[in-house]
């Protein structure tokens, strides 16, 4: 085989891994506490995964189905959420839950990789109570977040670092 042929599959392996994503994964998958990290700051912020604000906000979860008695209810427990101190400093719309009260929520959130997709999921089955009540939909992280985990957190650079060895070998 030529140096040309060979240089040929290597591009082509190159391609495979982007277009398909396991290069991406490879990535990733380095990343668990990152993940998790950024997660948890999204979630102070009140917001899902679409950039949204986390629904049913207070004032719309109410008695039968949801959590408070009226909205009077909802906004006094939104009022005293407000009056917390956070390990992060987030600003949010103060009728969209973070999901804290005291870190036992955001303690039992991991991530689970797929051979397609990662999730972040409850661990434990309070939180995954938590989780099937605002929706699966709701816990992921914001695309500018996922561009956090390739910019400040490396994740390019080790992105170049596989493709240099796909492409010169070793490197």
């Amino acid at each position: 085989m030529g140096l040309l042929e060979d240089l040929l599959q290597r591009v082509e392996r190159v391609n495979d891994g982007l277009q398909g994503g396991e290069l991406i994964r490879n990535v990733v998958v380095r990343h668990p506490d990152d993940i998790l990290d950024l997660q948890k700051r999204q979630l102070f912020q009140g917001l899902a995964s679409d950039g949204q604000d986390i629904r049913p906000y207070y004032s719309e979860d109410l008695k039968p189905g949801g959590w408070f008695y009226s909205v009077q209810t909802a906004r006094n427990y939104a009022a005293w959420k407000q009056s917390l101190s956070y390990p992060y400093e987030a600003e949010r719309n103060p009728d969209a839950p973070n999901l804290y009260i005291d870190g036992k929520f955001h303690d039992e959130l991991g991530v689970e990789f797929r051979a397609d997709s990662v999730e972040v999921v409850g661990t434990t089955a309070y939180a995954k109570g938590i989780v099937f009540k605002y929706g699966v939909t709701t816990f992921g992280l914001m695309p500018q977040n996922w561009n956090l985990i390739f910019e400040d957190y490396g994740g390019y650079y080790e992105l170049m670092n596989e493709l240099k060895t796909i492409l010169y070998g070793k490197y």
